[in-house]
């Protein structure tokens, strides 16, 4: 019972791993340090991972996680609808937001490419099923839009979502019942859900990780609570 009222990654994972989710290929979009690969390999051993973020600072942590774990590539990019370029603004020492149109120079802003997951797929030729990971604060439908011939091919998507318009991205972000009917759209339903983050003062829900899977998965066959198989 501990396990079902967890609300942290390693038990959503565990419920996860009951539903038999085949994943050959790991898309970590928005990917930061990438560090939280080898809990992803426990689950998946074998499967290749491409790392995809707009910030070249992380490059030495992805050389050395490729050093241990064969098949792990990477690429300094912002995921988008469209392959082309764009500007990247560093907010912080982790972070930044990502702009397709020209804005101000200034020391912390720096062109990036801008990559379709589509082209990136073929261009590191990643085997399906695939498992897409986004970080990306607010500009998800953006790269949606560019992978929508991988979505056909992808069993599990993993998203950070909020529940506030967020102002870094001129309220153009979908909150997170606004995303479950979105990516219901796609072919995914909802299946679990953890880290959900509140906000400081009113402790209002601010953000957490929703988790979906193909909507003709054989979860979804069954509506009874108190069916106790596995799944």
């Amino acid at each position: 019972m501990a396990l079902e009222r967890d609300t942290g990654l390693n038990s959503a994972f565990q419920r996860i791993a009951r539903k038999q989710v085949s994943v050959s290929s790991f898309i970590n979009i928005g990917a930061g340090r990438g560090d939280d690969l080898p809990f992803f390999l426990k689950h998946w051993p074998g499967m290749r991972s491409l790392f995809i973020d707009m910030d070249p600072r992380f490059q030495d942590i992805w050389q050395s996680l490729a050093r241990k774990h064969p098949g792990t590539e990477y690429v300094v990019c912002g995921a988008s609808a469209e392959d082309g370029t764009g500007q990247f603004v560093k907010s912080n020492d982790v972070g930044g937001a990502l702009s397709a149109k020209p804005i101000a120079a200034g020391a912390d802003v720096h062109e990036t490419p801008l990559r379709r997951i589509d082209t990136l797929v073929k261009e590191f030729a990643l085997p399906a099923p695939y498992f897409l990971k986004f970080d990306t604060h607010g500009v998800e439908l953006d790269i949606l839009e560019g992978a929508t011939e991988t979505l056909k091919q992808t069993s599990l998507i993993m998203m950070e979502v909020y529940n506030f318009k967020l102002n870094f991205v001129g309220g153009k972000n979908l909150t997170f019942d606004e995303m479950s009917l979105h990516i219901k759209s796609l072919g995914f339903r909802c299946v679990d859900m953890c880290d959900p983050l509140f906000r400081p003062g009113d402790l209002a829900l601010w953000q957490m990780h929703m988790i979906f899977i193909r909507d003709d998965h054989p979860v979804w066959q069954r509506n009874s609570y108190s069916d106790n198989k596995p799944g």
